[in-house]
């Protein structure tokens, strides 16, 4: 074999080996997140306490690390692992991260069907977090929300808005600073889409302008019809990045203006919701710590939460064409005004003894664990 030959071989089998073990995936390198970008002062974040840049960085860190084990990572299991070895309050974010880089490990193959069946069904626990890195990586790269919204037809079809939730993030998080038109393509997002984007809007607000309530409230009524869906981003991620320190959400939303209280409320129930599905017995002990009246509205409200999911679920077997995601929050947000205590800190005096009598068995919300458990497993089967 002349030496030209030999080289080809070899070179031949260095590239089937590196083709075999998913060495290739290393090819996507350039597109991987630099962690040391991805903090409080690299990114300037109006975040000064210092526990709550503790908080913010671990964050960052665990959603770069999430996207870079699985866009990198030759198997297919590295990026689960390297997920559940981290905190509870960090791990939602690397699921988060790596449902991001779930299209460029498919060579840009999107598949919804496929996606729904490698993530969301594998651990519907961290569902909502896949649908809105989906989002994130669209509007990371750009692409168009009509297209956006042609991808997303078929998926779920409550939380496809997640995936419009993250697109909208993803804007306003890198670019509302410095680019006066950052969210002018949200416009283009049809119906309750558009509202969606903006809740992802109103996320990317309350780690922008974190420790300065005034900017804070300042930007978000900046978007004019779209001020409380943000305000409903805001309140989720707020109570999200916070689960085991409420109080600080609770602060915040007594700072808002009064006509943004219903919407921000709906954020506090919706990101207490995501909590308790992503590690239960750690949602239980956090909650456990809270003061009773807290807790009632926090178990009532998830309760409803499950209730008005499953209710719209099943009109949609009905009516294709029912605006589902947007009852179901319209739903929860007419409840929680009627029977919650302004911020989620109590059961209001008209309906303490209706809902609280109901708190202490399994037919409202179970006092327990039990009866989350239970609410989970069912919405799980509608999705499915």
């Amino acid at each position: 074999m002349s030496m030209w030959g030999y080289l080809l071989a070899v070179t031949t089998g260095i590239g089937g080996l590196f083709l075999i073990t998913g060495r290739w995936r290393l090819l996507f390198w350039p597109v991987a997140i630099r962690p040391h970008r991805m903090t409080v002062g690299h990114l300037g974040l109006d975040v000064t306490d210092p526990t709550d840049i503790e908080r913010v960085n671990s964050i960052l860190n665990s959603f770069a690390g999430g996207f870079n084990t699985a866009l990198l990572s030759p198997s297919s299991n590295e990026w689960r692992v390297y997920c559940e070895a981290l905190s509870s309050i960090n791990r939602p974010f690397a699921h988060e991260g790596a449902a991001m880089a779930y299209v460029p490990r498919h060579l840009l193959h999107y598949d919804p069907e496929q996606f729904e069946n490698d993530l969301v069904r594998q651990r519907p626990g961290f569902r909502y977090l896949y649908y809105v890195g989906l989002g994130f990586w669209w509007g990371m790269r750009k692409v168009s929300p009509s297209r956006v919204m042609r991808m997303t037809r078929t998926l779920d079809p409550l939380h496809q808005y997640l995936c419009y939730d993250g697109y909208g993030f993803s804007q306003a998080f890198f670019h509302y600073r410095t680019k006066a038109n950052a969210l002018r393509r949200l416009s283009l997002f049809d119906g309750y889409a558009r509202n969606a984007a903006y809740q992802g809007v109103g996320r990317a607000f309350y780690f922008l302008f974190h420790s300065n309530p005034e900017k804070l409230t300042a930007n978000m009524e900046s978007l004019g019809d779209m001020a409380r869906d943000a305000a409903s981003g805001m309140g989720l991620a707020a109570a999200f990045v916070n689960p085991d320190r409420l109080d600080r959400a609770q602060g915040l939303a007594l700072r808002l203006p009064r006509e943004l209280w219903p919407d921000f409320h709906l954020g506090l129930c919706f990101g207490m919701k995501a909590r308790s599905i992503n590690d239960l017995d750690q949602f239980e002990n956090e909650l456990d710590r809270l003061d009773p009246d807290v807790q009632a509205a926090v178990r009532a409200c998830i309760r409803t939460c499950d209730r008005v999911e499953l209710l719209v679920r099943d009109r949609i077997k009905h009516e294709p064409r029912f605006e589902a995601y947007q009852a179901w929050r319209t739903e929860v947000t007419s409840w929680m005004a009627e029977h919650i205590t302004y911020p989620l800190q109590g059961l209001t005096a008209s309906s303490s003894a209706r809902v609280g009598h109901a708190i202490g068995s399994e037919h409202f919300v179970g006092g327990t664990s039990r009866g989350i458990n239970a609410d989970r497993s069912a919405t799980v089967r509608g999705e499915e």
